[in-house]
């Protein structure tokens, strides 16, 4: 499972999975990222190579970062391990950066003086990890903590993985059809689990298509937007008002699928520019902020069938609609409706 290396620093996720192979930990971990799997396969990693079954009781301690306590924290750190070497405390969703009050005072003296026996994991989870450079505990952070960042694999990457998936539920599935996979349900590995097993289930040939994904796949918001754009601009108002009407129904909230559906128009009309520009794929990466090329290339031929003076058209619709969505107080599916029909008269 690779993960990527961003700049020169070591790669904590690396330095990780390393750890797990050889058994030398480090006292301080924090593992966060946006791809849920990845961070919950490695936890469940280091809780079965740190902690003995027979004593788990005595030698895993997890806590809650809204409702700890720093006397709570400081027992679990200053308790021995029972028959073991170490020790795993278990931090989840515990902001350092704007650490409650109470912990102002020893926060830091307990992060740079932990036990040899101790093995401290702030796991993010919920809350999102955000690093302050200005604070102190930044510094003590950078010096002494393996920061194991998991984030969203590269395209390429997941083709990997999904073949892989497919050839242990007994299917194999070409890298075009995994790309394919990719557009239609998300680059979430934890969502790509629970589709491939679909996909697995309902083909009763040895090979998935498209036509086995199309069948029983959940489509996520971006892959449907497409579908909703190509609607508008071909003035088909009932169309598009339907998908919006499902999207709803699958509980989307509509500012959600407006501001989809904004960034939607904004990437054809990047693509539309770049392509009259005779702009290549670098600078077409580059203003849609994406590696994929499968995606690329969907964006591309989406914004084919389209116009310059409609792409505008659109985009300036979108922003009127942004705003009144964010300040008034009319019905919000109404509005997106209406902006979707002045789109569709452009």
């Amino acid at each position: 499972m690779a993960v990527k290396t961003r700049g020169k620093k070591p790669n904590g996720a690396e330095k990780l999975k390393n750890a797990l192979k050889s058994g030398d930990f480090d006292r301080l971990y924090l593992i966060t990222g946006d791809e849920s799997y990845l961070k919950e396969y490695y936890l469940k990693e280091l809780k079965q190579k740190v902690v003995d079954d027979t004593f788990r009781e005595f030698n895993l301690v997890e806590l809650e970062g809204k409702s700890m306590t720093p006397e709570a924290l400081n027992d679990a750190i200053e308790s021995y391990p029972a028959m073991s070497e170490r020790k795993l405390v278990i931090v989840t969703d515990f902001d350092l950066y704007k650490a409650p009050a109470p912990f102002q005072p020893i926060l830091e003296t307990i992060l740079e003086d932990l036990p040899d026996y101790i093995c401290l994991v702030f796991y993010y989870d919920i809350l999102e990890f955000k690093p302050d450079k200005r604070t102190k505990i930044y510094q003590k952070l950078e010096k002494t903590a393996c920061i194991a960042d998991f984030s969203r694999m590269e395209e390429r990457e997941l083709i990997t993985w999904l073949r892989r998936r497919f050839r242990a539920l007994g299917k194999d599935i070409d890298g075009n059809t995994c790309a394919y996979m990719l557009f239609l349900c998300g680059n979430s590995m934890t969502n790509l689990i629970s589709e491939t097993e679909k996909a697995a289930a309902f083909a009763t040939v040895d090979t998935i298509s498209t036509y086995h994904i199309d069948a029983v796949c959940t489509r996520v918001l971006d892959a449907v937007v497409f579908d909703l754009t190509d609607a508008i601009s071909a003035r088909k108002f009932d169309q598009a008002v339907a998908l919006v009407g499902d999207l709803i129904a699958q509980k989307n909230n509509e500012v959600a699928i407006f501001t989809t559906i904004t960034r939607h128009i904004q990437r054809l009309y990047a693509a539309k520019l770049n392509e009259n520009a005779r702009g290549g794929e670098t600078a077409l990466f580059e203003l849609l902020g994406t590696h994929s090329s499968y995606y690329a290339r969907q964006i591309v031929s989406a914004a084919r069938k389209t116009t310059l003076p409609w792409l505008r058209r659109a985009a300036h619709v979108c922003g009127e609609t942004d705003a009144l969505l964010k300040s008034s107080a009319a019905d919000k599916q109404k509005l997106l409706e209406l902006a979707l029909l002045s789109m569709a008269g452009g």
